[in-house]
């Protein structure tokens, strides 16, 4: 067949870019046009996300594109889970989308909990309570402002509020949508979760929930803008985390590493049990219908507020250069990364001292010693999680499938083997973005399911570390 285009547009906690990827029958070869920063803004205690920056930037790489080529066939945007937009009867965007760390819907957590315990709320939804949920946030803004109920029209997830703007076509796509707490373990709207909260039920498109579906083209304003007239937008894994997954068999435990690290197991329904409400797993949907059964690690995350706070103090490093001082650093001890105290923003190298002092270990002495303290406490994380998953499902695996961002650090994957006792395969660094590109060739049914390991194989370099 001839080489056909198709762009993926990813969206990370901190940073978005536009990627052309080049499909030639057998493998896809990825080019990052564009990038740009993803940072949330404050205003008066609250924390948003800069939308209209974030769809201008979208447009930004859309002309980039057009500059290289416009014969584009298709495009899909993924996204971090759980946040949303408001859209009202003409078709506005009311409010900014706030963040997931914004921290004034706390204060209503008890008041769920009331109507709602946390475990009853797990054993109807299969995913586990978090301030992150996307129904604390619903709940919160209802009690701010309640004249929401008459005005929103539809609440849309990240990734369907871009492909709204970008083609006025409304949907709601499952991998997304799984993500919020919002769906029943029957994988369809909970009419309990939104009685009892009061949230109503129209905004929330009943039957119109995708797996994937071809939205149409762009508006005729964007098209004129971007000369981009034959591309279709795709709704397909609107989660980064179901995007990279299409990229790994279900024989292996995932291991997707960036901001936020999730590990776990793909599986055929939801399992939700004691054991694993304990352990902190939770139940998202896959591009493809099926389950993640997976677990939320806040990991990198720790190590680049480090990051911004040094480089405020204008001590300037890159990711190498802290990786290598890690690796001249004897220090032992580890934080749990669960903490509340670590999903905050702020000093960390204060938070991360308090918490030792307070748990009687050593403290860091330098740059070096607070890399090695967080980086251990990922792959300690890790090899707890695994040992969780093993015992819950009752299997055991052989291999973690590292990917994303993450797998660049090289100290990090080797210790992740190492702890675990598990052979680690790293790769591709970009799941996210392979498997976006992968899953819009399903739909426009230029690949199947069953084709999907070999095209992986042909487009990325694997590389193996010895756990066992």
């Amino acid at each position: 067949m001839s080489e056909t285009k198709h762009i993926a547009i990813d969206f990370g906690a901190s940073s978005g870019r536009v990627i052309l990827g080049t499909f030639d029958g057998h493998k896809v070869e990825l080019e990052e046009v564009y990038r740009f920063a993803n940072t949330p803004v404050e205003m008066h205690g609250v924390l948003y996300w800069d939308f209209p920056k974030l769809f201008q930037e979208i447009k930004n790489g859309l002309k980039a594109v057009s500059r290289i080529t416009t014969e584009v066939e298709s495009l899909a945007i993924d996204t971090w889970g759980v946040d949303f937009g408001y859209i009202d009867q003409k078709g506005h965007l009311l409010l900014l989308p706030k963040n997931y760390r914004n921290e004034t819907k706390l204060k209503y957590q008890e008041a769920i909990y009331n109507r709602l315990s946390e475990l009853e709320f797990y054993e109807e939804t299969g995913v586990l309570p978090s301030s992150i949920n996307s129904y604390v946030q619903l709940y919160a803004d209802l009690q701010e402002h309640p004249w929401l109920k008459e005005t929103v029209a539809h609440v849309l997830f990240m990734p369907d509020l871009f492909n709204y703007f970008l083609t006025q076509q409304t949907n709601v796509n499952y991998a997304i949508a799984s993500t919020s707490g919002l769906l029943s373990i029957e994988q369809k709207w909970s009419t309990k979760v939104l009685e009892t909260l009061g949230i109503p039920q129209h905004w929330f498109q009943q039957t119109d929930m995708t797996l994937h579906t071809i939205l149409g083209p762009l508006t005729p304003s964007l098209v004129k803008e971007t000369g981009l007239k034959d591309l279709q937008v795709i709704a397909s894994a609107g989660h980064d985390t179901a995007a990279s997954l299409i990229s790994i068999t279900d024989d292996d435990i995932f291991l997707s590493c960036g901001t936020w690290s999730v590990i776990g197991v793909q599986v055929n329904k939801p399992i939700v049990s004691k054991e694993s409400y304990a352990a902190n797993f939770t139940n998202e949907g896959t591009a493809f219908g099926r389950i993640k059964f997976l677990k939320n690690i806040n990991a990198l995350w720790v190590l680049q507020e480090l990051q911004r706070y040094w480089a405020e103090k204008g001590q300037m490093y890159s990711y190498s250069q802290l990786v290598e001082e890690a690796k001249h650093s004897d220090i032992n001890s580890t934080v749990d990364l669960d903490d509340e105290c670590f999903l905050k923003r702020g000093n960390m190298e204060e938070i991360i001292g308090s918490y030792l002092n307070k748990n009687n270990q050593d403290l860091p002495k330098n740059t070096g010693d607070y890399v090695k303290v967080t980086l251990l406490s990922i792959a300690k994380k890790y090899s707890e999680s695994v040992s969780e998953i093993e015992k819950i499902t009752d299997r055991k695996f052989n291999r973690i499938r590292m990917v994303g961002g993450g797998i660049q650090n090289e100290l990090l994957c080797q210790m992740t083997a190492e702890l675990t006792q598990k052979n680690v395969i790293t790769g591709p660094i970009e799941a996210t973005s392979l498997g976006n590109v992968i899953g819009q060739l399903k739909v426009l049914g230029f690949v199947n399911e069953e084709g999907i390991e070999g095209i992986v194989q042909n487009s990325v370099e694997l590389k193996s570390y010895k756990g066992i």
